[in-house]
């Protein structure tokens, strides 16, 4: 199925007005316990969670060319750690996101999540790239060359392609149409 922006404007999923009640054994059995003592964490982690990753990857971004401006050494070294706290985090709002759709959207994923989705994956991988040639080759934007260019595009990317999803996300949340009961 092809990701199309415009489908997702026109039609969004609307989340399950009463908690879900789901079959036992859909989610794990610890976690079934947990929410079922929390019933609060069924919406709430992922709303909390999602600001992690952006603020590293805006951070990374900044940094990186806080550094490239300044030359100071330990702007180079704080980009690379946020990219690195990005990249850890990533993966848990990667979860509690593919956990909050399940339980608030039970039906069929729609066009809006195939794109969260699908940009996710990239951002993981693009971000896990950026982390490993940094941690392979420390001075890539020390020695400024075509190969730190493109390092460069890919942190400034980073940013950009979450404020991408989380613009997607957010339309589940607050939609840009009123829509009529």
């Amino acid at each position: 199925m092809p990701l199309n922006p415009e489908d997702a404007l026109k039609s969004r999923p609307k989340p399950a007005v009463e908690p879900p009640v789901l079959p036992p054994g859909v989610l794990p059995a610890p976690l079934e316990r947990l929410l079922k003592k929390y019933p609060g964490l069924v919406r709430h982690p992922h709303p909390f969670a999602v600001h992690f990753p952006i603020v590293f990857f805006y951070s990374a971004a900044l940094l990186s060319l806080a550094y490239l401006a300044t030359g100071i050494a330990s702007l180079d070294s704080s980009a690379f750690h946020f990219l690195g706290a990005g990249l850890l985090s990533l993966p848990l709002t990667m979860l509690s996101g593919t956990i909050s759709r399940r339980l608030s959207y039970p039906r069929e994923p729609d066009q809006t999540f195939h794109i969260e989705i699908f940009y996710s994956r990239l951002l993981l991988i693009l971000s896990l790239a950026a982390f490993a040639w940094r941690w392979l080759d420390p001075r890539v934007l020390q020695d400024f060359g075509r190969g730190s260019l493109l390092y460069l595009l890919i942190i400034l990317a980073l940013p950009a392609i979450a404020t991408y999803i989380s613009y997607f996300g957010g339309l589940l949340t607050f939609p840009l149409d009123k829509e009529e009961d």
